[in-house]
């Protein structure tokens, strides 16, 4: 029963994602628009499903693919050098020994230029015999420009491929972590690739500001003023349909023989709010809540739910411990506006001169994140996932169906006051008790 829904890199049913035209985005239904490809979405939106696909493609036609994932700690560069070392026994076989003599050569000439290009400084305290020594030992910048390896690499694998009529794939996985260097090799890797006119594409995928870290590091670090947007084929992983999402479920159900309520799937597709990988999660719990013959029903739904959201409570914790202070104010807010979300216009012109900056950099960052969510017209902004949602709403003292949320610049609830003179004096009490909630410079005063 686990695999009824295949895995997570082979879905049982592979929804076909397309664009605001209607065209599919898959590399495998596609052709690439230039020689580069960028995925974006949030987390869990299926881009390294997308790589995955492309790299099956590529498997499948015996064309030569290479893919890595980005570090914060290693190189691109260095991480491709390696990708393409282990892989030689593949590319022996598909080019034969003395073509790859050339590459080999390139390989040792890299592998050693990336060792010579260190820095280094010691520390040495205290008199002889009895010293403390400090060493430290950092990455230097290529001396032949920033992307000058991954050029190489890319020209040798061009060269071979060519030969053969057959294109290459450099992938780059998790692009979010990738060094500001590492932005600015692939962008001048992709210039490259577009003058050069080889059959080798770059394959990229990251989160929503991936295009626009590429496009600073672009203008600030490789020397290339050029247009990212304009030489990268940006395909967007975004939220999906509740009927683009609705036959993952049903599908394998069907096939599986387990029966299933309408509506206890329509509750799965709406505490998934459009996330693939979260209906994922859920539609499996469900089937381990369900019992026979009665299958998912509304309340296998609802237990599905909540236990989902109790597994995700150390991750909601350790999200809003990294959020900085404007980013936990501005979630408070969202969140307590429920499904509906916050207007951001209102909410930065509130904000005041000086401080409206802080709240859109805010902005920007929970959603790179993918913890909130734009609307199309980039008015609003809401929690992406409801899980989240209810577990900030309980952190600042309100639920979802609670009533007595202040927020600056809005109009308070009618809150009925307690007698100042107290039940213990005979008086009625006239109306609940009241607390307050400092989140950031946000009070938020709930019932009691």
């Amino acid at each position: 029963m686990s695999q009824v829904f295949g895995t997570p890199r082979r879905p049982a049913y592979a929804v076909t994602r397309t664009d605001q035209l209607g065209r599919p985005i898959s590399l495998d239904r596609r052709a690439p628009e230039g020689n580069s490809v960028l995925f974006t979405g949030g987390p869990g939106m299926g881009k390294s499903l997308e790589l995955d696909r492309a790299q099956e493609l590529a498997r499948r036609n015996g064309w030569t693919a290479v893919r890595v994932d980005a570090s914060p700690r290693e190189p691109l560069e260095n991480r491709f050098v390696r990708a393409v070392s282990e892989d030689l026994g593949g590319l022996r076989k598909r080019h034969g020994y003395f073509a790859l003599r050339k590459l080999k050569k390139t390989l040792r000439d890299l592998t050693q230029r990336s060792r010579s290009q260190q820095n280094g400084a010691e520390l040495r305290f205290g008199v002889a015999p009895v010293q403390a020594v400090v060493k430290k030992q950092w990455e230097a910048p290529g001396k032949d420009g920033v992307g000058s390896t991954l050029n190489q690499l890319a020209d040798n694998l061009g060269e071979l491929a060519a030969k053969k009529g057959q294109p290459v794939m450099l992938m780059v996985d998790n692009l979010d972590v990738a060094s500001e260097r590492d932005l600015a090799a692939l962008t001048e890797l992709s210039a490259h690739l577009e003058r050069e006119g080889r059959p080798v594409y770059l394959v990229g995928a990251g989160g929503e500001l991936a295009a626009t870290r590429l496009m600073a590091a672009s203008g600030g670090m490789s020397g290339i003023a050029t247009g990212v947007t304009a030489r990268f084929d940006v395909r967007e992983c975004g939220p999906l349909s509740a009927d683009e999402l609705r036959p993952t479920v049903t599908e394998p159900l069907r096939q599986a023989g387990i029966p299933y309520q309408p509506e206890a799937v329509e509750s799965l597709l709406k505490s998934a709010n459009g996330n693939p990988s979260r209906l994922r999660d859920l539609s499996e719990t469900a089937l381990q809540v369900a019992r026979p013959p009665y299958g998912i029903t509304s309340d296998v739904a609802k237990q599905a739910t909540a236990q989902v959201n109790a597994r995700a409570r150390v991750v909601y914790q350790a999200a809003w411990n990294n959020c900085s202070a404007a980013e936990k104010e501005l979630l408070a807010k969202v969140a307590v506006r429920g499904p509906r979300g916050l207007a951001m216009a209102s909410e930065t012109q509130a904000a005041g001169p000086g401080k409206w900056q802080e709240v859109d950099a805010a902005r920007q960052g929970l959603v790179a994140r993918g913890m909130l969510r734009e609307s199309p017209s980039g008015q609003r902004v809401s929690l992406a996932d409801p899980g989240l949602e209810e577990w900030v709403q309980t952190r600042v003292g309100q639920s979802a169906a609670h009533a007595g949320v202040a927020l600056p610049g809005t109009p308070a609830p009618a809150i009925t006051q307690p007698d100042p003179r107290g039940t213990a004096a005979g008086a009625h009490h006239r109306g609940p008790n009241t607390t307050t909630r400092q989140v950031g410079q946000s009070t938020f005063t709930m019932n009691s």
